[in-house]
């Protein structure tokens, strides 16, 4: 199957980040609990150079009006054909399903641009894991690791999740097909 690199759904439109994105990105982050970033200048000027493990960053925008939701990312691919999303959102202000369709497109994406993957990898901790709703009730655990991430105040488990090209292929693909509005799919 080839798989066409959406960049938008009904709801949904990513858009690659700019270095003008790395001041929202950064005070997203920090919203979200993530206080273990580097300082804003480091962080800043990571964004703007976007080093290698950086394969893809997204502003994800509300498609009616424009605004900002949040970020994504495509980082840490790998020879194996792995490579890790992230996707960082303040899902209590978004409508239902728009932190769906944004990790369908980041899957579809990185499995649409570089074909030699075969999975794509998400990592979530307990603390995140009731923003992603039913979302993840399909998508197999690969593994974790308990009291691994230090988050809000105290140790978490950190999971891993994947989605393999077959599946996604077979069944993601045609779903953001109909979500993207592509006819026929």
């Amino acid at each position: 199957m080839v798989l066409i690199a959406h960049l938008e759904t009904r709801q949904v439109a990513l858009q690659p980040a700019e270095a003008a994105d790395g001041l929202s990105f950064y005070q997203l982050l920090l919203r979200l609990g993530l206080h273990s970033l580097p300082s804003m200048e480091s962080f800043l000027k990571s964004f703007e150079e976007r080093p290698e493990t950086l394969a893809a960053v997204f502003a994800i925008r509300l498609r009616e009006n424009g605004e900002l939701l949040g970020f994504g990312s495509l980082q840490e691919r790998d020879r194996a054909g792995h490579i890790q999303v992230g996707l960082f959102m303040e899902t209590e202000r978004v409508r239902r399903g728009v932190g769906a369709e944004a990790m369908m497109l980041l899957v579809n994406y990185a499995f649409a641009v570089w074909p030699e993957l075969r999975k794509v990898y998400f990592l979530t901790t307990d603390a995140s894991l009731p923003r992603f709703g039913s979302a993840l009730l399909a998508t197999p655990r690969e593994a974790s690791l308990p009291a691994h991430v230090f988050f809000r105040g105290r140790l978490w488990d950190l999971h891993f999740y994947a989605v393999g090209r077959g599946e996604w292929e077979r069944v993601g693909a045609r779903l953001l097909g109909r979500l993207a509005g592509v006819a026929g799919v």
